[in-house]
């Protein structure tokens, strides 16, 4: 019987240094080492930066995630006048539903998201929605905390894994490494992920969308088996369509990857049919939704479009959301839209679109439209990828500066575009000595990179978000109504979020108030904040369009006005009316101790 050959020890040993050294042990432990640093990186920007959610959209999204976890219907608490108008124009028997209000701005996936997240919070015994009396002695709201910005940040770094993957099929291992350096020290992806308005979920998707439909695109120019590629296609159009359900400003990326997918057809291989193939397909993923969106609203995208109209000169500042009789007119509106459209360009394109990453990124990048990579599929991308960015450009425009960071979802594309066209430069320079290759690439990222570490080790710490965003405020006013009540405000995102109250939001003149509260809805609770008390004096609380509401922020009540109690907070910065007393002394008194504590604070 042959005996068995044992490894001695100290081969075993020798080989187990050699894998350490030079093997699958040293990419492990370098991988480690750079999960632990961004894990480090994410942890320091957080706790620097992040004082709470301070933006209407980021509460507007939790708000609908929340509702969606509890209801399992994607409704909203924070009611605009102009979607009880389309709602209940687009009912049967003209109810606007506004205890149950279907959402018609936002589309469904990042809100579906956190429903699922807030959903297993729960199911794990943990609550992230605690009531005013536990709130007390926390610092930031548990669901924003716990939930959210996590989400966020999760999708930040699953978007730098696809950049990586993206890098080293276009390029090379190295490029991929180098581009996902940089997304990683770029400020504003931790300044998008910390905002939770959901711009990382939105970027994965796009990357997810490019990298599939690249894979497929060149399983399919090397004559692979059809089911090699199409799954690889169907994968990228199931990514187009969440990006799309994510954020209609994903609409511009759809027509880029279907020039791309075009652009990979050979002579033999016709790419115009897997092009219009793949546009069929994302269209009829998508159908459900916008036929949803048609039988509430009577558009597929519901109210979505016509945020363009917000502060133009037919609807200065937010007067579209907060109009009960809004009229709409296809002509006249794309002229109104046009105008604000022309308005907004110059400014956008001199300190939007060329400005991202500080500038020096995006000069590189626009510059590699004028060489011509020898890799088919790098070359046709990029392509794609610019029909998209001017798509985007020529959209957001219509939109203003609010939509701006969504620009932010060409960033990974602008960054590997970049460092490869850098690194060819730097070939050409034929220089010998590694180090000084080493020192150039290091100095580029480092400008792209200053900003973050500037905010992180110069920057002074962001203050609380009052004015007009104070938690306990509005948690303790919005629990003074009940459930199924129904309070009017000039934040109704921030007491949906915080308060867990149905809200509308204060309609532009009292006589659309008294037709909301007589005929649709009584209204129980009025809470009147610094959002319109800052507003300029005399252009509008005296002759704009506050002025039949600045008889009632002064405590002037019409003798018709149905709420005659009420109480100041914070030395007059905001007023709450009701209709009955609904309170104790302990509890108004527990109001201005929180005013007095939050003005410390500051």
């Amino acid at each position: 019987m042959a005996k068995k050959n044992h490894q001695p020890f100290e081969s075993t040993l020798q080989d187990l240094v050699y894998s350490v050294d030079t093997g699958l042990g040293q990419k492990i432990i370098r991988t480690t080492l750079f999960c632990l640093f961004v894990i480090g990186l994410i942890i320091i920007f957080t706790a620097r930066q992040f004082r709470g959610l301070d933006t209407e959209a980021a509460m507007d999204y939790a708000q609908l995630g929340q509702n969606l976890a509890q209801s399992n219907h994607y409704i909203t608490q924070c009611v605009r006048p102009v979607t009880i108008a389309d709602v209940s124009a687009h009912s049967f028997d003209g109810d606007a539903r506004i205890m149950y209000h279907p959402e018609i701005i936002k589309p469904p996936l990042y809100p579906a998201l956190l429903a699922a997240d807030f959903k297993f919070f729960h199911l794990i015994g943990v609550d992230l929605f605690p009531n005013s009396e536990a709130f007390q002695g926390i610092r930031i709201y548990p669901a924003e905390q716990m939930a959210i910005i996590p989400l966020n940040h999760l999708f930040a770094a699953l978007s730098g894994l696809l950049l990586y993957l993206l890098g080293k099929k276009l390029f090379s291992h190295k490029i991929g490494l180098l581009s996902v350096l940089t997304y990683f020290l770029s400020e504003m992806v931790w300044r998008d992920s910390i905002k939770g308005t959901g711009i990382p979920v939105l970027v994965f998707c796009v990357l997810g969308a490019v990298y599939f439909a690249l894979l497929a695109m060149i399983h399919r120019r090397e004559r692979r088996p059809f089911w090699s590629w199409g799954l690889f296609l169907l994968i990228s159009i199931l990514f187009s369509a969440a990006a799309f359900l994510t954020n209609y400003a994903a609409l511009a990326v759809i027509p880029g990857v279907a020039l791309f997918i075009w652009m990979m057809g050979s002579r033999t291989q016709r790419g115009g049919y897997v092009a219009f193939f793949y546009l069929a397909l994302v269209f009829l993923t998508l159908s459900p939704w916008l036929l949803r969106n048609y039988h509430v609203s009577g558009s597929p995208l519901g109210l979505a479009p016509q945020i363009a109209l917000i502060d133009s000169a037919k609807y200065p500042g937010d007067a579209l959301m907060r109009t009960l009789k809004p009229s709409f007119s296809l002509f006249a509106d794309l002229n109104t839209a046009k105008a604000k459209w022309s308005k907004n360009f110059n400014d956008l394109y001199e300190n939007g679109f060329t400005s991202m990453g500080g500038g020096l990124m995006i000069a590189f990048f626009m510059v590699t439209f004028f060489y011509r990579f020898v890799r088919v599929p790098v070359h046709n991308l990029r392509w794609g990828i610019g029909l998209s960015m001017v798509l985007f450009f020529i959209g957001v425009c219509f939109f203003g500066k609010t939509a701006l960071p969504l620009y932010h979802i060409f960033w990974p594309f602008v960054i590997l575009y970049s460092l490869a066209f850098f690194s060819i430069l730097l070939d050409r320079l034929d220089l010998h000595i590694e180090l000084y290759k080493m020192g150039l690439t290091s100095l580029f990222i480092g400008l792209t990179a200053l900003p973050l570490f500037v905010t992180i080790f110069l920057s002074p710490r962001p203050g609380p978000s009052y004015p007009p965003y104070y938690a306990p405020f509005i948690m303790r006013v919005s629990e003074l109504l009940k459930p199924n009540e129904v309070m009017c405000t000039d934040m109704p995102w921030a007491t949906a979020w915080y308060g867990k109250r149905t809200s509308i939001l204060l309609p532009q003149t009292l006589d659309d108030y008294y037709e909301i509260n007589d005929y649709r809805k009584y209204i129980s609770g009025l809470y009147i904040t610094t959002l319109t008390k800052d507003k300029p004096f005399i252009s509008s609380l005296i002759e704009g369009p506050e002025k039949t509401w600045f008889p009632i922020m002064m405590g002037r009540l019409p003798k018709d006005f149905p709420l005659k109690q009420g109480f100041a907070l914070n030395k007059q910065d905001q007023i709450f009316l009701t209709d009955s007393v609904r309170w104790g002394t302990d509890q108004v008194q527990k109001l201005g101790e929180g005013g007095e504590k939050q003005s410390a604070e500051q």
